[in-house]
């Protein structure tokens, strides 16, 4: 119960974090020097799936090159081919974190600097950073409402950095925009949407294993979105990128496997997801997805579907996550009640197809 609260939260948590962000990450923006360097990204405990987003969003709305690592390998590897002046953003939700503190001691070695993207405002990070970006997200560290804060504070930093050093002609306004509007569309899907989200909860109960599949900026969703799953026992689930997904797994798929798939319609490589599900289709596998309305393709080809509103890969990543996080919420609860093969009868389907809401 502790978590699914924790997962509620995210609308707040998400607001406080924009609103309170907007100004202070444009502030530390501007103390930036963006030179042809690439940006690196280092990652401590689990947050590297929020890294490798901050790189997507970095590389496509702002046009830097990007290095993202976890701690160690940055530590052990790629500290060694920092420039002067290169930015270092680490992302550690503690402010006494060991691993971010030896990044930052090894970034000022190079004479880098040292950018933090993390939940203290005080504390030896914030101490030893040149600057900090703060998200208000609360409860565990390695929380679905703390992976979403990083990735929503990750997506208004690229597009600061994107309108700071390209100026007003980047074109992130509907970007920006579609941010503001994130944390209303959040507490719409976990209002509408419960009831479809609880009916697929009992459809996962009932699985040996899925695959949850994601291209682009949902990759790294689907990657950390199957810690959400965590709680399912019995059951395995299994992040993956829908190109790797389609060099491997999905040859071997066959009746009575499960493919995920978390896309939208404004998804820059929603060409590669549709021809992966109709594969999955054609391999006599189950697909159900979390999509928008407009995704027509992967509607049509899939048994389930819950409908989310149509975002861009920036905001429609981020909500998406939250779904799954509070999906992996229900999942676990009353796992004494799974049913083999269908949904029990308190509001969902006895069929075994749960709705295309």
């Amino acid at each position: 119960m502790e978590i699914r609260a924790n997962i509620l939260e995210i609308p707040r948590l998400l607001r406080e974090t924009l609103e309170k962000g907007a100004g202070e990450y444009e502030a530390t923006v501007r103390k930036v020097r963006w030179g042809d360097s690439p940006l690196y990204i280092c990652c401590c405990g689990p947050t590297l799936p929020a890294g490798l987003a901050g790189a997507y969003l970095f590389e496509w709305l702002a046009g830097r090159p990007v290095v993202v690592q976890s701690s160690k390998v940055f530590e052990e590897y790629t500290q060694f081919s920092v420039a002067s002046r290169s930015a270092v953003i680490v992302i550690a939700p503690s402010g006494e974190d060991p691993e971010a503190l030896e990044i930052v001691r090894a970034a000022r070695a190079r004479s880098a600097v040292p950018l933090a993207l993390t939940r203290a405002a005080a504390g030896g990070l914030a101490e030893a950073c040149a600057g900090i970006f703060l998200t208000r997200d609360e409860g565990p560290e390695d929380s679905v409402a703390a992976a979403v804060c990083q990735q929503a504070a990750l997506s208004s930093i690229a597009l600061t950095t994107a309108r700071v050093v390209k100026g007003s002609g980047a074109g992130v306004e509907v970007f920006e925009d579609e941010l503001t509007r994130l944390p209303g569309q959040v507490e719409w899907c976990f209002t509408q949407l419960s009831d479809a989200v609880r009916s697929l909860a009992h459809e996962l109960r009932a699985m040996d294993r899925f695959w949850l599949v994601g291209g682009g900026l949902y990759h790294p969703v689907a990657v950390r979105g199957v810690r959400c799953f965590s709680g399912l026992g019995g059951v395995h689930a299994q992040g993956i990128e829908v190109s790797e997904f389609c060099a491997g797994p999905l040859s071997h798929l066959g009746r009575g496997d499960v493919a995920v798939f978390v896309s939208g319609s404004r998804s820059r490589i929603k060409r590669q997801v549709h021809r992966a599900a109709a594969q999955v289709r054609v391999a006599g596998a189950r697909l159900i997805s979390i999509t928008d309305s407009n995704d027509r393709d992967l509607i049509d080809r899939s048994d389930i579907a819950i409908l989310v509103p149509q975002l861009s890969e920036v905001g429609g990543s981020a909500l998406a996550l939250a779904l799954l996080g509070l999906l992996g919420a229900e999942s676990a609860r009353n796992p004494e009640r799974r049913r083999a093969g269908k949904l029990s009868p308190d509001g969902a389907d006895e069929s075994g197809h749960g709705p295309k809401a």
